[in-house]
C-alpha cells in the first residue's frame, strides 16, 4: 500500500513540474466530461420543467372531433351531447365547444390587440390560470347571453393602467362590430413561453359566454364539429377519452368507423419530450468523441513523458526497478489526470448546467431547475477512468518494456 502512495506522489510531482501540458492534456477530458453532464442535466431539467408546465396547462383535458368522410352524413354536435357526457362520464368537470378570434380592444389609453374565446361556463377550466379577482360567468348568464366577460390581468393594465377593473365596461371589436362587455373577473397572468405555446399573445385576452357570439356577431353556434373535455386530473384523461368516444359512436351510430376521434394534449407533450431525449442523445455523442480525443491528447503527452524520462527509467530498472513497477507508475500518472480532469469536468458541468436552466428561466421559460442524475456523475466519472487506463497503458507499456542499457545510453 505504501508503494502505491509512492507512485501517486511521484506522478503528482511530475504533473506539477509540467502544469501547462498538463492542463492541455487535462482540457480534453475536462470538456467531454462538463460536456455530457451539462447536456443531460440541463436537458432533463428543461425538458422536466417544460413537460410539467404544458401538463398544468393542458394535461387534464381532450379534444373531440369528427371527421366525417364524403359518403358519410356529417356529423355535428351539440349541447345535448355535452350535457350527456356530463352525466355519464365520471371525473368529468365540464365540457364546452371553443371559438377564438383576433379582434381589438379600445380603452382611452389606446387600441389594442385582442384574443376573445367564446365557450359555455365550462370555458374557466381552459385556462388552468386562477382567477385573481372577481368570478367567473355562470351557466345563467350563458343562457341569457349576458355580456360579460373575464379579463387577464396583462389586458386589464393595459386597457386601464390597473387591475381593480370589476364591474368596468371593456370595448371590443371584431369584424366590425363593437361591443362593450362588463367585467366580472380578472385572471392570472401566465406569461411562460408554454403558455405561448397553447394560448394567443395578445395584448388583451378575453372570455365571453358563446351565446354573445350568436346575438351580437351572428354565429350560429348550436351546432359544432369539436368541443373539449376537462377532466378532474391528468390520470383520467385516457379512460375518459375511450368513455366519450365509445358514447358518441353509440350515439350517431358511428361504432367502428373512425369519424370520432380525440386529440389527446398529452400525447404532444410526450411527442416534445421525446424531440428533447434525441437532442440530448445526439450532443451526448458529441461529447464521448471529445472524451475520445481528450483520451488521445491522454496518450501522446504520455509518450512524449517517457522519451524525456527514458535515462530515469533506465536508472530505475539498473537498480533493480521490476518491469510492473515502472508500468504501474506511468500508468498511475495517466489515471490521474484524467481523474483530475474528470472532477473539474464535473464542477464546470454541474455549475454549467445550474447557468444554462436560469438563463432559460429567464427567458420566459418559468422555474426551469437543473436535474444532476448522480448515475451519470459516476458513469462521467467511470469512463474517464477508463480513458486514462486505456490510453495510458501503451505508453505505460513502453516505458516497461525498455532496455536498462538502452536507455542508460539515451541523451
Amino acid at each position: 500500500m505504501t508503494r502505491v502512495f509512492e507512485y501517486i506522489k511521484i506522478a503528482l510531482m511530475n504533473i506539477k513540474s509540467n502544469k501547462g501540458r498538463s492542463f492541455l492534456t487535462m482540457l480534453g477530458i475536462i470538456i467531454g466530461i462538463s460536456s455530457v453532464i451539462l447536456i443531460v442535466s440541463a436537458g432533463n431539467g428543461i425538458k422536466s420543467g417544460i413537460s410539467g408546465q404544458l401538463d398544468a396547462l393542458v394535461g387534464g383535458y381532450v379534444q373531440i372531433y369528427a371527421e366525417t368522410p364524403e359518403d358519410e352524413a356529417e356529423i355535428m354536435f351539440t349541447d345535448d351531447d355535452l350535457d350527456m357526457l356530463l352525466e355519464k362520464v365520471g371525473h368529468v368537470k365540464g365540457a364546452t365547444d371553443l371559438w377564438m378570434f383576433n379582434g381589438w380592444a379600445q380603452s382611452n389609453k389606446g387600441s389594442f390587440t385582442a384574443a376573445p374565446y367564446f365557450g359555455n361556463e365550462s370555458l374557466q377550466y381552459y385556462n388552468t390560470a386562477p382567477l385573481v379577482r372577481g368570478r367567473y360567468f355562470t351557466k345563467d348568464e350563458c343562457q341569457k347571453g349576458s355580456k360579460v366577460c373575464v379579463i387577464s390581468e396583462k389586458g386589464a393594465k393595459k386597457l386601464f393602467g390597473s387591475t381593480d377593473v370589476l364591474g368596468m365596461e371593456v370595448s371590443m371589436t371584431l369584424y366590425g362590430i363593437t361591443q362593450e362587455y362588463t367585467i366580472v373577473g380578472i385572471r392570472k397572468d401566465n406569461d411562460s413561453a408554454a403558455k405561448n405555446m397553447v394560448f394567443s399573445n395578445a395584448d388583451v385576452e378575453l372570455e365571453i359566454p358563446i351565446t354573445v357570439l350568436e346575438s351580437v356577431y351572428g354565429y350560429y353556434t348550436e351546432k359544432f364539429s369539436s368541443f373539449f373535455v376537462f377532466c378532474d386530473a391528468s390520470e383520467y384523461v385516457q379512460g375518459i377519452s375511450r368513455q366519450v368516444i365509445n358514447l358518441l359512436e353509440a350515439r350517431y351510430n358511428v361504432r367502428g368507423k373512425d369519424i370520432i376521434n380525440v386529440y389527446d394534449m398529452a400525447s404532444q407533450i410526450d411527442q416534445i419530450s421525446d424531440v428533447l431525449n434525441y437532442v440530448t442523445i445526439f450532443v451526448m455523442l458529441v461529447a464521448a468523441i471529445a472524451l475520445i480525443v481528450g483520451g488521445i491528447g491522454v496518450m501522446n503527452i504520455m509518450l512524449v513523458s517517457v522519451t524525456e524520462r527514458t535515462k530515469e527509467i533506465g536508472i530505475r530498472k539498473a537498480l533493480g526497478a521490476k518491469t510492473g513497477s515502472i508500468l504501474f507508475q506511468f500508468l498511475m500518472e495517466a489515471v490521474i489526470i484524467t481523474l483530475i480532469g474528470g472532477f473539474a469536468g464535473i464542477v464546470l458541468g454541474v455549475l454549467g448546467a445550474k447557468g444554462v436552466c436560469s438563463l432559460v428561466g429567464m427567458m420566459g421559460m418559468g422555474n426551469i431547475q437543473a436535474m444532476v442524475d448522480p448515475k451519470v456523475v459516476l458513469t462521467a466519472t467511470g469512463f474517464s477512468s477508463l480513458i486514462g487506463i486505456f490510453f495510458g497503458i501503451y505508453p505505460a507499456r513502453k516505458a516497461a518494456g525498455l532496455s536498462p542499457i538502452e536507455a542508460l545510453r539515451h541523451e
